[in-house]
């Protein structure tokens, strides 16, 4: 066994030494990036998301629901969901892992998947629309690190490098569909479903277009790329009548197009890559300065086509499709059927689906250029967020500093002034909160002991696995402040009916005077 073990890696290490210096070097230099990319994950306690700990919980919640004692209070006020709908994803993922290690590490797991997947994605995606040609693949490490990972939406981001796995497998495999390959690529679309339903209606889109605008002279070939796709049709069919759809048509009138494609502010998020920002304005001369070189790319990529005669090749297959994701970028409104921040998820999928389009051909030497440059631009991206991290890190220790304080089986209450962070000392340059990582963190005082949350946003919508139950108990056990100062709220009266037990210069944590009426065993 060993001596087959020591032969392999013999074997392994042969074939590494024949291969190009170069393709060496650039392997390398992917495996360091995505070990940066990885470290603040692991460095600091907390990731600074804003919906982050409510996926922690809730996960937990999953968990623990069922178990005799820790569940006992949860089931007296939630009930499970457990219809298959979208966002089930991060849900699952993080219960599964919490059998294993515990929950803030669970989320490390995840968030250094997303994080690694994005560039291995965008690698794997332009490999396959170009063989051997992956090299602005290296902007993969700038996306990582975008504003809905930090808003905490988990579950879309994951579903973005599972969106581009797909796309390049259809692409690459489009030509000779076996069943083995129909079957790997329908369960990446499930997959991009059980992320995100917008990631999977704009994925099932660009296999349509993609099916069309390669075989469009072989109608049969196009029909048979389509069939194998019915399952994903009625998947989404199925979403779509479950849900109303019909309060939506508001928001598709001529006026309110043409009043978004007017729209300032989305003109400024797109051609600022503002799903890049998400603590500091200083963001911005990083996206900006990628959108000088992709937009230099992009002319030197027409001029040449243009001369070549192939500006109706189909190696401009993408660059229509990019002229049709920006398109619905501007008709898609903010929010419908409860999903919000439509334009800025859509924006994250439209400058590396441009990416496939722009050339390649260049002297090694610009090559080497421009790698050094999309380098430079994700190091400069990620070390303006490791000088974030670390303060904000600080102060959510501050803020969960009580947390062995709460007792098995209790309602936690969160009351803010301020959801911000409110960071002192941070670096010398602006400060802008575009994430407020404080609006769910009362979700880590009820971690491990079987408490409830009761800030817990997700368990008001049906379309997470944890939702509130009618006729719940109004007791609350802990209440958890944060900067509120001289305004105490009086409706829970806290210098009458609780007590101080904790307090630092932010935070105090109240417990209830009075001892826990007697509840019913097992949550009945």
């Amino acid at each position: 066994m060993l001596k087959s073990v020591v032969a392999r890696l013999h074997s392994l290490s042969a074939r590494w030494k024949e291969t190009d210096p170069a393709y060496r070097r650039k392997r390398i230099l992917i495996f360091v990036l995505l070990v940066l990319h990885v470290l603040p994950l692991w460095i600091f306690t907390y990731f600074p998301s804003q919906d982050g700990p409510a996926h922690i919980y809730n996960a937990y919640v999953l968990k623990v629901f069922h178990d005799a004692e820790e569940g006992s209070l949860m089931r007296q006020y939630y009930q499970l969901n457990l219809t298959l709908f979208p966002n089930w994803f991060t849900h699952a993922f993080l219960m599964l892992l919490m059998y294993v290690v515990p929950p803030l590490v669970a989320e490390k797991i995840l968030l250094s998947l997303i994080v690694v997947l994005f560039p291995l994605s965008l690698f794997y995606f332009l490999d396959a629309t170009h063989k051997g040609k992956n090299l602005y693949g290296f902007l993969g490490f700038l996306f990582s690190y975008h504003y809905l990972l930090h808003m905490g939406f988990y579950s879309f981001s994951m579903s973005v490098p599972v969106f581009f796995f797909a796309l390049g497998y259809f692409v690459k495999h489009k030509a000779e569909m076996t069943l083995s390959n129909v079957a790997i690529l329908n369960i990446l679309c499930i997959l991009t479903y059980f992320c995100h339903i917008l990631s999977y209606g704009l994925l099932t889109l660009s296999l349509i277009l993609v099916s069309i605008i390669s075989f469009y002279q072989n109608p049969r070939r196009v029909i048979a790329l389509l069939s194998y796709m019915v399952p994903l049709f009625f998947l989404m069919a199925n979403y779509l009548l479950s849900n109303d759809i019909g309060e939506s048509d508001s928001h598709f009138g001529l006026s309110q197009i043409w009043e978004r494609i007017g729209s300032n502010h989305l003109w400024s998020y797109l051609l600022n890559t503002k799903s890049l920002v998400y603590f500091t304005a200083h963001h911005l001369i990083i996206t900006r300065l990628m959108l000088v070189m992709l937009g230099t790319v992009f002319i030197a990529t027409l001029h040449n086509r243009i001369r070549q005669l192939k500006i109706s090749s189909r190696d401009n297959q993408f660059l229509l499709i990019f002229i049709i994701f920006t398109a619905i970028y501007f008709i898609m409104p903010s929010s419908m059927m409860s999903g919000g921040w439509i334009n800025d998820r859509i924006s994250l999928f439209i400058f590396p689906l441009l990416l496939p389009f722009l050339q390649q051909d260049f002297h090694r030497y610009i090559k080497r250029g421009l790698v050094i440059v999309m380098v430079i631009f994700a190091l400069a991206h990620l070390a303006l967020s490791y000088r974030y991290y670390y303060p904000l890190d600080k102060m959510m220790k501050e803020f969960t500093s009580a947390t062995k304080l709460i007792e098995k089986n209790k309602a936690v209450l969160g009351l803010f002034d301020d959801r911000s962070p409110g960071v002192k000392k941070v670096p010398s340059f602006t400060h802008d909160e575009f994430v407020e990582p404080f609006t769910q963190i009362t979700s880590y005082y009820c971690l491990g002991n079987g408490g409830v949350d009761l800030v817990n946003y997700e368990a008001k919508y049906n379309y997470f696995p944890v939702n509130w139950k009618d006729g719940r108990p109004e007791i609350i056990d802990y209440i958890v402040t944060w900067r509120l100062g001289e305004n105490q709220p009086t409706e829970y009266n806290l210098q009458r009916n609780y007590d101080l037990i904790h307090s630092t210069e932010n935070l105090k944590l109240y417990q209830h005077k009075s001892e826990r009426p007697s509840r019913a065993k097992n949550g009945q």
